[in-house]
C-alpha cells in the first residue's frame, strides 16, 4: 500500500528509513467500541525524511496485514506517535496483502 503522508507534528522531520513504526487510526474499533490503532513501520519513497508541513508517498509494513485490507484509494488515515495526531495520509495505491 502506497500512502501519502503529509507530516503536522512538532518535531522538524520525519525519518524514512523503515526505522519509524507509528501508530495508525484506519478506523478500527475494540469489542468495547473504543478506537484501536494499528502499528506499521513506515518507508518515505524517493527522499531521507519528511519535514514539517512536507509531504510525500511512503510504504507501509503493518505489524497486523490483515487489519488493513478494508482501506482503498482515497481513503485518509490518522498517523500516531503516542496520542497526538503526527500525520494523516491518504492512500493512493492499495495492493492485496500476500499473507
Amino acid at each position: 500500500m502506497v500512502l501519502d503522508v503529509d507530516v503536522e507534528r512538532e518535531r522538524a522531520s520525519l525519518s524514512g528509513d523503515g526505522r519509524l513504526r507509528p501508530m495508525w487510526d484506519i478506523g478500527n474499533h475494540s469489542a468495547g467500541g473504543e478506537r484501536e490503532l494499528s502499528i506499521a513501520r513506515l518507508w518515505v519513497e524517493y527522499a531521507q525524511e519528511i519535514g514539517l508541513g512536507e509531504t510525500a508517498d511512503v510504504r507501509r509494513a503493518p505489524m497486523s496485514p490483515e487489519q488493513w485490507r478494508h482501506l482503498k484509494c482515497g481513503d485518509v488515515i490518522t498517523m500516531h506517535e503516542a496520542r497526538p495526531v503526527a500525520g494523516t495520509a491518504t492512500v493512493i495505491d492499495a495492493l492485496p496483502s500476500r499473507s
